[in-house]
This record gives C-alpha cells, structure tokens and sequence, in this order.
C-alpha cells in the first residue's frame, strides 16, 4: 500500500521507520504543517518526500492510505477528511476525543467500505497474544479480575508546553499515551464496561498537566477492572489477569520501542507449580501495520471489532468525565 504519515513527532517517525522496512508497504509522504527540527533530514535520509498540507496530499491519487499520528483533537475531523477522499485510514490511539466522535468515524468507515486501522499495537505482543489463548482455551476460566500498574517518565523530560501534556489533547494523565492501551486490553478481555471511577493528581508536573491517575472499572459480565497510572517514575509495566481457575501476569520490562523482553508468569492452582514464559520483543507496530493492511486486501479479518473501538473510546470518555469529578461514579 502507498501511503503518507501525517504527524512527524517522534511516533510518527517511529511508525515510518517501520513501515519503510515492510513488502507491502511504500511511505510517498511525510505530512507535517510544522516539521520538528530534524524531521525533514529524517525524511530525506529515508527517501520518503516531504508535504506541509495534509489537503494536498489527499488529492494525490498515487497515495492510497493515510496514516495519522496527529495531535489527538484533530484525528475525527482528519479521519473524515481522509474517508471523504476515498483512502484508507490507520489512526493513533486515540481514535476520538468522545464516543460521539469514535460512532461518527466509524459509521464513515462502514459507508466508504474501509477497514478502520488502530494503534493498538500492544493486542499483538507475545505476552498478551499468550493471555488471548489462555482465555480462549478456558484455562484461566470465568475472568474475574484486569490489573494493570503501567509507570513511564517519557514525559517528565519534554517541554512543558508540548501537547501531550495539554489536558485538551491529553486529558486524565497518561490515558492517552499507555492508558488507552490498558482500557483497550480490559474490552479484549472483559467485554463492555458499564460503570467508571477515575481520579487524577498532579503530585510532581505542574497543574494543569496531571502524572497520576487511578481506574476503577467494572465490566457488563461482573468483572472488575483496576488502572493505575503514573508519569514520573521509570518504566514499570504489570498487567494481572485473574480467573476463577488461575491467573496470569504480563511483566514488561520497558515500552514497546525499547527492545526489552517481557516475563509471562501462569499460576493454575495454589499448589501447582507455576510457569514462566519469556518473550522477546517482536515489532508489533509493523504486525499491526501488516494486520491492517491484509484486512484491506481481504486476506483475513482485522483483530479490532467496531464494538470494541467504540467501547474503548466510551470507557476514556468516561474516565475523563469522572476524573474531572473527583471520582464520580459514570454509568456507561
């Protein structure tokens, strides 16, 4: 597929360093209204063309896909823009600000006939396709329970007047840098949500910008759910599901661009002895790339339901809404 990037920060540029090493696709474009210093030597070195109007380059008939790594407030006018101009579309998590956005984007995609990419790239790494299988295959039995403690001070670094620290593009923390992975996970696993408690805390960033944030969720099957979140300690990474019949724990050693492996232990009962499973790290940016991609050309289905991308983006709403509540209650 030929596509172009749009966003030229360090994900985006991260996701064009993947896609220039894959068969099926051919990145055209680089897109970016004003081009972080080193992006347009990043782009040259790569051999992939600069553009400053994304407008433009939906007019190009040699670009069949649009990928965005935009800021976040911009994605649901953008993903419409791009669906209106015929192309396929990938969007970074996340999809949209509220579920009214994520329904308008995906009933634009069921009218154009596109498969709808995601950045959820963490659905395809070792560890958790390892949990999928568990659940599948009853060996965890009825879960019951979704722990995640995800800690990363990738933030704490950056410019405070960046936008992913800007609670208009990144409200409640962290949510929309890993915390979105997790409430994408606990829909895999659990279903639909139907009840929120969030709150936030700025124990060292300045206010507005916040680095804490704690979930609790509970789940339509009566499984509950547990979020935290903080953005000013090293990396630390532990999702814990628990069974009727066992539990298993996905520990990751650093985020997905840092090459470390992750330690999958499985506990099927309290006498039993307990397995440990290390995977080392895969590129699941490009599998979910390649995923979406065979999707399109109608090799297989795509991992991603619509259910669960709109599921995902009620469960963050409502995180948001409760946080902005002090951890009022919100029934979804």
């Amino acid at each position: 597929m030929r596509v172009a990037v749009a966003g030229l920060g360090w994900w985006g540029k991260q996701i064009i360093s993947c896609l220039v090493k894959s068969p099926r696709f051919e990145v055209l474009h680089g897109v970016d209204p004003s081009p972080p210093e080193g992006a347009l030597d990043f782009l040259s070195g790569l051999g992939v063309a600069y553009a400053a109007d994304l407008d433009a380059v939906l007019a190009d008939e040699a670009v069949e896909g649009i990928i965005l790594a935009t800021p976040h407030r911009l994605h649901e006018a953008q993903c419409l823009s791009v669906l209106a101009a015929g192309k396929e579309l990938f969007c970074e998590k996340p999809l949209a600000m509220d579920a009214a956005g994520a329904a308008r984007i995906i009933a634009a995609c069921q009218q154009a006939g596109k498969v709808l990419g995601i950045g959820h790239e963490r659905r395809y790494e070792p560890g958790f396709e390892q949990v999928r299988k568990l659940l599948e295959d009853g060996t965890l039995g009825r879960p019951l329970l979704f722990e995640a403690n995800i800690s990363h001070d990738l933030f704490r670094g950056i410019d405070r007047s960046n936008w992913r620290l800007d609670p208009r593009h990144a409200p409640a923390g962290m949510m929309t840098a890993t915390g979105i992975h997790q409430t994408d996970l606990c829909v895999a696993f659990l279903g639909t949500p139907v009840e929120v408690r969030a709150q936030t805390s700025s124990l060292i960033f300045e206010p507005p910008a916040t680095d804490f944030v704690t979930v609790s969720l509970r789940f339509g099957s009566g499984a509950r759910g547990t979020i935290t979140l903080l953005s000013c300690t090293p990396y630390y990474g532990r999702v814990t599901l628990f069974g009727d019949k066992g539990w298993v724990e996905v520990a990751s050693e650093g985020n997905v661009d840092q090459g470390k492996p992750t330690l999958v232990t499985v506990c099927t009962g309290t006498n039993a002895p307990r397995t440990v499973t290390t995977h080392h790290p895969t590129d699941t940016v490009t599998a979910n790339f390649e995923a979406w991609t065979a999707a399109v050309a109608g090799e297989r289905p795509y991992r991603f339901t619509k259910t669960q991308l709109l599921d995902n983006i009620r469960l963050f709403e409502a995180i948001v809404a409760s946080a902005g509540q002090d951890g009022a209650t919100i029934p979804l």
